[in-house]
């Protein structure tokens, strides 16, 4: 039904005749707008099928010229999103990254509760590096394995819910540190260069990100125990899981020498000079080149770690964010729903990440960010806020969607272990959601006009 009264809704607003103060162009664009949103949170097509019908629909109504709607695939938020998949992938095929998260979790074997405090803590440390569904894949089969070792009854033993609650949103907490710990940052990153020309750099995001993620690990601790409390368990077992999985790791082999030195100096490069000086797909290009030309990676290995669905995605979401402002929609629609109100800057930048933070909870995070940041930059005209802060609320607000099994990527794989129930995550997760938007205001508030965001 939804789905239908999308299509329905699309169809009379592109033969309704033009509104007052908008463009007949901006009126198509409005009516895709309406028809991709839909099934972005139907999910009756896949996130990329449904971009390309946005980028066929601009074009074939007349929205935007074809050629304009193609380019959007050629943003560098593409290429950098395609690096940052193949050097994600570089860490998963040579087992560095595996490597790393076994000898940390090592270090957390004293007790029950202290080990899924390292599952969290592993996960937000692997996600400054790599996509935080990456991460989340390499723990699994960890937690998995210690459940089993421990005879955790599947949907009733509350130490398992704490275990695998822990490690995917570590996850998600930690993917906000960096550009690479979600690919939703490169999509705002290319539609804050798309519409304004610039970039932010490396350590620019991670210093406004860092009370986020911070605050966010101490909160979530604090959270699952307030909704789960765990039953005695005999950790002797876990342990010699643990064990045996790191003297099955071997010494350390070329491959991963190689690909620890490639990485190491891709992210320094973003640190030092990505964003203002290079740009950063430039950095990742480069850096994937590398792991191909020192035989890191192979073609068939690296096809299996870049997603397309999401890269299709945010190519469709980039144009169609491009015929929202360029044809005056985002304006109108937004005059319309404000009736003459006049947010602060303030006001502007805590309202759009608070409705990416709700929007991602009834749609892919990706998805959300598409849909609130070409409003929010409009808005942002009028009311002085800078769009650095915007993209980064936005980016930090969609990603903190902790409400439902199919919300994200993390939250997805761990319903599929079987431990977990819906209500779980509705228990756990309202309460942690709520810890979040607070955490973010006060972030906004305090910290951000002590860095000169706001």
């Amino acid at each position: 039904m939804l789905v239908i009264g999308g299509i329905v809704a699309a169809a009379l607003i592109y033969l309704a005749p033009p509104a007052d103060g908008l463009s007949a162009e901006g009126q198509k664009a409005f009516s895709v707008f309406v028809l991709c949103t839909t099934l972005w949170i139907s999910n009756a097509l896949p996130y990329g099928v449904t971009a390309l019908l946005a980028v066929a629909g601009l074009g074939l109504t007349g929205a935007m010229k074809p050629s304009e709607a193609y380019a959007a695939f050629g943003s560098s938020a593409i290429f950098f999103l395609i690096g940052i998949f193949l050097i994600g992938g570089a860490l998963t095929e040579t087992g560095l990254s595996k490597r790393c998260a076994l000898l940390m979790l090592r270090r957390f074997e004293q007790s029950p509760f202290a080990f899924a405090m390292g599952m969290m803590l592993t996960g937000a440390f692997a996600t400054v590096w790599m996509p935080n569904q990456a991460t989340t894949a390499m723990l699994f089969p960890i937690a998995m394995e210690v459940a089993a070792a421990l005879h955790l009854k599947p949907r009733e033993s509350q130490y398992g819910k704490l275990l695998f609650f822990a490690m995917a949103w570590g996850a998600m907490v930690g993917g906000n540190l960096s550009f690479l710990g979600s690919s939703r940052a490169a999509l705002a990153l290319g539609m804050l260069q798309q519409r304004y020309s610039q970039g932010i750099a490396f350590s620019e995001w991670m210093l406004a990100a860092a009370p986020v993620v911070l605050l966010g690990l101490v909160t979530t601790p604090i959270i699952l125990r307030a909704a789960f409390d765990p039953e005695p368990v005999d950790f002797g077992a876990a342990r010699r899981v643990i064990e045996r999985a790191v003297e099955n790791l071997g010494p350390m082999r070329r491959p991963q020498y190689v690909a620890l030195a490639i990485i190491s100096l891709t992210i320094l490069a973003w640190v030092s000079v990505g964003g203002r000086r290079v740009d950063l797909a430039v950095i990742a290009l480069l850096g994937a080149v590398a792991l191909f030309a020192f035989k890191v990676l192979t073609w068939e290995k690296a096809e299996r770690h870049v997603y397309w669905n999401i890269v299709l995605m945010y190519g469709g979401a980039i144009a169609l964010g491009s015929a929202l402002d360029r044809t005056g929609a985002a304006k109108w629609l937004l005059q319309g729903v404000l009736d003459g109100y006049q947010p602060s800057a303030h006001m502007t930048i805590l309202g759009a990440a608070v409705l990416a933070l709700i929007l991602s909870e009834v749609m892919s995070n990706a998805a959300a960010l598409a849909v609130v940041l070409p409003l929010a930059f409009t808005l942002a005209n009028h009311s002085g806020a800078s769009p650095v802060a915007l993209v980064l609320a936005v980016s930090f607000g969609a990603g903190l969607d902790f409400m439902f099994p199919m919300s994200t990527a993390p939250n997805t794989i761990i319903f599929a272990s079987g431990y977990l129930q819906t209500k779980d995550f509705l228990k756990a997760g309202l309460l942690m959601t709520v810890a979040s938007i607070l955490i973010l205001l006060a972030v906004v508030h305090w910290w951000w006009p002590i860095i000169g965001l706001v």
